[in-house]
């Protein structure tokens, strides 16, 4: 995450004295919230437009887990030496930097995108939550174990869209472009190989995974669900130069 964040002030704090990683576990709050609340708010607004009832529910189900997440992380910034709480870190729609990809920015046209995000964005922000299962930072870590639990069926529910859109080629053509518009952000969101914030974090105990080895976990877990459906995961060259180190967020 970035060594740099607007607020973070150095003081004496028990869970890190290391300025760059308090920095960086600042910066990583922030972003894993305002992504899995923009992704909930995403979701709920297809409430009425998925293709069917029941699939309607579920997603309602999953877009709740994704804000209940999102309010279980905010309330960590009050407790850190951030200048201002409750501020403009506080929550992401009442602030005008957003710290979320920016596929999540904006309301999705498509079911399509629906499906790429669920398949995508939510299995790379449970990469994060997993390795932040064995954190020194207790409060962070309490959270964290218990969203991979509840991203089990989020998960089996995303597998199930794919499945749905990819057994016909114009679904599965249709998912596939969605894929390869989010894929690289995706990708991306994990950071530059040897990125400073992350090592520092990774250095105090704060983080059990640096950037490439997030990356891998992502890909060695989305991968095979795509290529069973026909899907290409092809990331070509990443667009560093267009990368915001501190939004996690092209662009």
């Amino acid at each position: 995450m970035s060594a740099e964040i607007d607020n973070v002030v150095p003081d004496e704090w028990s869970v890190t004295d290391d300025d760059e990683a308090l920095a960086g576990l600042v910066n990583l709050i922030v972003v894993l919230a305002d992504n899995k609340f923009f992704l909930g708010r995403r979701l709920s607004e297809w409430l009425s437009g998925g293709p069917s009832l029941e699939s309607a529910v579920a997603l309602a189900a999953i877009a709740q887990e994704e804000l209940g997440h999102a309010r279980a992380l905010y309330p960590l910034l009050e407790e850190m030496p951030i200048v201002d709480t409750p501020g403009p870190l506080q929550r992401g729609a009442e602030r005008e930097r957003k710290y979320c990809m920016s596929c999540l920015a904006e309301s999705w046209e498509w079911w399509a995108d629906v499906v790429a995000a669920l398949i995508l964005v939510d299995p790379a922000l449970t990469v994060l939550f997993r390795a932040l299962e064995a954190s020194r930072y207790y409060d962070l870590r309490q959270r964290a174990a218990r969203v991979p639990g509840e991203e089990a069926f989020h998960r089996k529910y995303a597998d199930g869209r794919v499945r749905d859109l990819a057994r016909t080629d114009a679904g599965r053509e249709t998912l596939q472009r969605r894929i390869d518009r989010m894929l690289p952000e995706v990708l991306m969101w994990f950071g530059p190989s040897g990125e400073p914030g992350v090592g520092a974090l990774k250095a105090q105990g704060l983080l059990a995974l640096d950037n490439d080895e997030m990356r891998a976990a992502f890909r060695e877990d989305v991968g095979p669900v795509l290529e069973e459906n026909g899907l290409r995961m092809e990331e070509g060259e990443l667009p560093w130069k267009q990368w915001n180190g501190l939004q996690r967020r092209l662009g």
